[in-house]
């Protein structure tokens, strides 16, 4: 009888164990759930920090979002429809990153005589052309018609810095927060706003 009063005692504390460290598994993923939607609100009702760098190009830094596919295609719908007119299969989206931006160029430039050729017609008109390395405006004034382009050339450089969680004074392989930095390297181009969301599948 004591035989398998100690098989019972062993098979219950057995038991014990495997309960234990499956109450402290789901106890750690809703804490990681719980950090991860506390993170995502302080993102969201935080604003995002724009700066110079040299001086002159304009730059934004914004920390990442976390969400489910699920999530995503809920609250971004349009992005994630996006995503799939690109025939990018969904479940293997792992970030996106998306930028609001405005260029802003203030034109100057002496009109110059010139002539050009309308079916076959000689017509006075004015040639307008200015320009940098970022962009290049030219337009042509014939009577009371203004005809031109604006080439607008760009280049955004986007860095990411990860923060990894500490154990008393050791750093552990738990990431804390990711922080996304995009500079654009057209002077004329600021950046307006800017989102970093990494895709939990």
């Amino acid at each position: 009888m004591k035989k398998y009063l100690k098989y019972i005692l062993i098979g219950l504390f057995a038991c014990m164990v495997i309960e234990i460290v499956i109450q402290d598994r789901k106890i750690e993923n809703l804490t990681q759930e719980r950090d991860k939607y506390k993170q995502n609100t302080e993102i969201l009702l935080g604003e995002s920090k724009t700066y110079k760098v040299r001086d002159s190009l304009n730059a934004i830094k914004v920390e990442s979002l976390e969400l489910t596919m699920k999530e995503y295609e809920k609250y971004r719908a349009e992005d994630a429809g996006l995503i799939k007119d690109l025939k990018k299969r969904n479940e293997n989206l792992k970030a996106v990153n998306k930028t609001q931006q405005e260029t802003i160029i203030r034109l100057s430039a002496i009109p110059k005589d010139t002539i050009v050729l309308i079916d076959s017609i000689p017509i006075k008109a004015k040639k307008v052309q200015c320009g940098d390395d970022w962009y290049t405006f030219k337009g042509l004034v014939t009577d009371d018609t203004f005809e031109g382009t604006l080439e607008n050339r760009d280049s955004i450089l986007i860095s990411e810095s990860v923060r990894y969680k500490k154990f008393l004074w050791f750093k552990t392989k738990k990431i804390k927060s990711r922080e996304i930095k995009a500079v654009s390297m057209n002077p004329h181009t600021k950046i307006l706003g800017m989102e970093h969301i990494l895709i939990d599948n």
